[in-house]
C-alpha cells in the first residue's frame, strides 16, 4: 500500500504531464492549425487541440481541488458530564 505522501508526489506528477499535454494542445490550436497544408486537414487540429486543452486543464483544476482544498468533517467537541459543587446531593 503506497503512503499519502508517494500519492501526493504521484498527483504532483500527473498535473505536470497534464501541464505538458495542455502545451501541446495550444500548439496543436494556434500553431498547426494555421499552417497552409495540414496533413488531417485544419478542423481536425483544432478539435484535436481544443479537446487536449479541455481534458488536461479540467483534470489539473480537479486534481488541485482534491489535494489541497478539501473540506473535511468538523469534529463535534466532546460534551462530559460535570460534576457541579454548587448542586446539593440528594
Amino acid at each position: 500500500m503506497s503512503s499519502r505522501r508517494q500519492r501526493k508526489r504521484r498527483k504532483l506528477l500527473l498535473i505536470l504531464v497534464s501541464c505538458f499535454l495542455f502545451g501541446i494542445g495550444y500548439y496543436f490550436l494556434n500553431e498547426v492549425s494555421t499552417w497552409f497544408e495540414v496533413p488531417l486537414g485544419v478542423t481536425f487540429h483544432v478539435i484535436f487541440g481544443c479537446t487536449l486543452m479541455a481534458s488536461s486543464g479540467i483534470y489539473i483544476v480537479y486534481t488541485i481541488k482534491r489535494l489541497y482544498f478539501t473540506k473535511r468533517p468538523k469534529r463535534t467537541p466532546h460534551v462530559y458530564l460535570k460534576d457541579n459543587p454548587d448542586e446539593k446531593p440528594q
